[in-house]
């Protein structure tokens, strides 16, 4: 296989992995891609989109807030050539980014700060509470 065929299959295998992962954006396999998480706090709820694999963060950002759908959204995080995700602990919300998913994610764990200790729960001086990882994305060319 020539050089330029096996360039191309590449293209396109990068593309199609792009396309099956389920976002929404246009993947250049050659230049830089935008993310964002659009937010809108609700009274009793939040509500939160995320959108990335675009060419541009206008781009990334206004079909984030589109897809938010509220008329207070706003953008809560934005990122390019990588990961970003958000943990919840409690009715708090921890967002970070990162070079790869695994990354992005512990660094949202690390925002919400360290679960309190089971002894000072169990001895009832802290309340149980835990962080967890609520959604994250990565662009088709991160890390």
């Amino acid at each position: 296989m020539s050089f330029t065929r096996k360039a191309a299959l590449g293209v396109v295998a990068c593309t199609a992995g792009a396309l099956l992962t389920g976002t929404m954006g246009t993947a250049h396999a050659d230049g830089d891609l935008y993310g964002a998480f659009a937010i809108a706090n609700l009274d009793d709820s939040t509500h939160i989109a995320a959108r990335w694999n675009y060419p541009d963060q206008a781009s990334a950002d206004a079909d984030a807030l589109s897809a938010c759908g509220y008329s207070n959204c706003f953008i809560k995080l934005r990122w390019s050539n990588g990961c970003a995700a958000y943990a919840r602990r409690d009715d708090n919300l921890f967002w970070a980014i990162g070079a790869t998913r695994a990354e992005a994610e512990r660094n949202a764990l690390a925002a919400a700060g360290p679960d309190p200790n089971p002894l000072l729960v169990g001895l009832g001086s802290a309340e149980p509470s835990t962080a967890t990882i609520r959604h994250s994305a990565c662009t088709a060319n991160a890390g």
